[in-house]
């Protein structure tokens, strides 16, 4: 039952497909290490029309684009190119091959082992009774008759099976065919008595396994457990994170309701303007024909007039009557006549255009970008340890508040061999527990401080180099760069440190920050550049000069990116924005009293404002998102003494002081 159910865990983590979640068909594996079905990757490539005509396979679990091998191919054959997995096919054939052979042993195995052994070399087949522990084989009621009448077996201890007792053979040695009794600890292997002769004469510690089979049972049965805790702890694991990919999804539900809600009172209020207009409009136009219809119903009236004059003095003239010509004659001498055509001249005058317009009030050019519905953000609601304190979302940043100093965390350890000095850190959660993860410049390690079971407790990790700047890649990954290395290190936090991989990179990196679990952005001295990289080094493109052709990147020290991908950096004298592809959103460059001296850590707050180190002035800067200056937020009046590292985390603003072995944690909030 163990094993069934370790293969079944085997299964269900490592050899299923996390898009139809059943066991792999035709497994193949992405540049990025992730393995799905072919079948299923293709039905996923079609849903992702930029990745087609980027020429490029992209991996549902983390997005990292693979190259399609020929991509003058139709698109279907695309993920058919892409090489099998061997190994994963290998493991799928050996388990299926090894439940067979499970099963074909559960149904023989007590019939062999409990048989005859000598009957059975013989080709016979009886059920054994005894056991002989010389020869280690299982014997029937005859074969004890015979093994007693020879003079080299007669000597032999013969045990009792029992009823239903299973034998189980001890291993005998290869090359001496004799039973391995023994085991020389020097070279941690069993032998039998003549290897004990041959081989292990110059042993030290050569004892029976009988003696220490107490030893081997407690020792076993410490692994067990240790295993088994491992076992347990991952499987809780795997449960919370299932749990939290429901809650996920519920509040996915949730929000994309609140959304359409957000959307379909915008429509509401556009179709509310669009109904005034247009009551508006047929006001208006009914209005404007209403008067030309009354002109219009005047002017018939004086046509039925006009036309009876006109057939009245037709019919004289055609008549030749000198006496009704002479009347008609003397009605228009009299203006009579003309008087009844020119009272109503001012119709045939000319009518002024009055025609409408529509005039838009909506600027067409940045209705597709600036139309604002809502935003989605993320909240962090988990617990801090009893060392850094707890984090509090029952308060927002108040831009005008005065930050308190709430404690000063010592990064200070055992086995430091130099003065601590925090260059730069990050906040991460890891199972419900916040860690702060801190580069460590001169003792040349990154260090985690976090609370379990109530108790403090640290992780040292130590490095080839001096760390700079570390960045969250992940809740359970960071990245750290080294200024004078060609290095970026990812490592684990669990939330003790554990090094994961090295990526080797082509210039040597001051600062990180991440802009995606598999982007970094990147600053450099020489050449003065900030790159965007993946996360195997490969640079997909470096800005050194602004597109508007000024203002060239000098000396990037610290990184930012912004919830609207565009990152911040903290340059010599200056703070700027700019966007992945080099545009400039802003640039902060103060001159006379507030020229920043050595401006150093930047983040965001969550109201997006920004925050600046400026170690010259012993201060922390308080900017707009669109960098205009608000206030100093804190100074040397607040104790800060050259302020380096920098990091807002819900309303909680950790400042790290160069060359200190402390990070001091201020409170920024209001209660709500």
């Amino acid at each position: 039952m163990a094993a069934a159910r370790k293969l079944e865990s085997l299964n269900e983590n490592f050899l299923t497909c996390s898009i139809c979640t059943e066991g792999y068909k035709d497994p193949c594996t992405l540049t990025c290490g992730h393995t799905f079905c072919k079948g299923c990757l293709g039905k996923f490539l079609k849903t992702r029309q930029d990745a087609i005509r980027a020429k490029s396979i992209p991996c549902p679990y983390c997005r990292q684009m693979t190259r399609a091998p020929r991509p003058d191919r139709p698109v279907e054959e695309w993920v058919k190119q892409i090489k099998p997995s061997f190994l994963i096919q290998g493991l799928l054939d050996t388990l299926a091959c090894g439940r067979n052979i499970d099963h074909g042993l559960s149904l023989t195995c007590s019939d062999t082992e409990n048989r005859c052994h000598p009957c059975q070399d013989l080709g016979e087949s009886h059920p054994a009774n005894s056991y002989c522990q010389d020869c280690d084989v299982p014997l029937c009621e005859r074969c004890v008759k015979m093994h007693a009448s020879l003079p080299g077996t007669s000597n032999h201890v013969i045990a009792d099976l029992g009823g239903a007792v299973k034998v189980t053979r001890r291993r005998r040695c290869t090359e001496h065919n004799e039973v391995m009794d023994f085991c020389c600890r020097d070279c941690n292997k069993a032998i039998c008595h003549k290897c004990c002769i041959i081989y292990h004469r110059k042993c030290d510690s050569v004892v029976t396994i009988q003696s220490i089979m107490s030893e081997m049972r407690s020792v076993l049965t410490h692994n067990k457990g240790l295993i088994t805790k491992s076992f347990n702890d991952t499987e809780r694991s795997l449960q919370q994170h299932k749990s939290q990919i429901d809650a996920i999804s519920h509040n996915k539900d949730k929000i994309k309701s609140q959304i359409r809600q957000a959307s379909q009172k915008a429509m509401d209020v556009i179709k509310e303007k669009e109904k005034e207009l247009l009551e508006e409009l047929n006001e208006m136009t009914e209005k404007q024909s209403g008067q030309l219809r009354g002109r219009i119903k005047s002017g018939e009236i004086d046509m039925q007039m006009y036309q009876q004059y006109i057939e009245y003095i037709t019919q004289v003239l055609k008549s030749g009557s000198q006496t009704d010509m002479f009347d008609i004659y003397q009605m228009c001498q009299s203006g009579a006549i003309t008087e009844a055509t020119d009272r109503d001249v001012t119709f045939t005058d000319s009518v002024p255009d009055s025609k409408l317009i529509f005039v838009s009030e909506i600027d067409e050019r940045k209705l597709h970008k600036d139309v604002k519905l809502g935003r989605i953000q993320q909240n962090v609601c988990d617990v801090m340890d009893t060392r850094l304190g707890k984090i509090n979302l029952s308060g927002t940043f108040d831009v005008m508040c005065r930050p308190v100093l709430h404690k000063t965390v010592s990064i200070k350890v055992d086995g430091d061999r130099k003065q601590s000095y925090t260059c730069d850190f990050t906040v991460l959660v890891v199972d419900g527990e916040e860690t702060l993860v801190v580069s460590d410049y001169n003792n040349k390690c990154l260090k985690s401080f976090y609370t379990k079971n109530n108790k403090s407790r640290h992780s040292k990790l130590d490095l080839a180099s001096n760390p700079s700047t570390v960045t969250r890649l992940r809740d359970n990954q960071v990245a750290v760069s080294f200024w004078s290395h060609n290095e970026i290190v990812i490592v684990r936090v669990t939330p003790d440190l554990v090094l994961q991989s090295r990526v080797t990179t082509k210039k040597k990196y001051k600062c990180l920050t991440a802009m995606s679990p598999s982007t970094l952005a990147a600053g450099c001295w020489d050449p003065p550049c900030v790159d965007i990289l993946d996360v195997s080094g490969r640079v997909m493109r470096s800005v050194s000069r602004f597109k508007s052709g000024k203002n060239l990147i000098c000396k990037p020290n610290f990184l930012c990116a912004t919830d609207r991908g565009n990152i911040l950096v903290s340059d010599s004298g200056s703070v700027y924005c700019i966007t992945p592809e080099g545009d400039v959103v802003f640039t902060y460059t103060p001159t006379g009293d507030r020229r920043l001296g050595k401006p150093q850590g930047i983040t965001t707050t969550s109201t997006g404002h920004i925050l600046v180190t400026d170690k010259g002035a012993h201060k922390v800067i308080l900017l707009t998102p669109a960098g205009e200056f608000v206030r100093d937020l804190l100074t040397s009046q607040d104790g800060l003494q050259y302020p380096h590292g920098l990091m807002f985390c819900d309303c909680k603003l950790y400042v790290g002081e160069h060359f200190e072995d402390t990070v001091k944690e201020f409170n920024c909030s209001i209660p709500q």
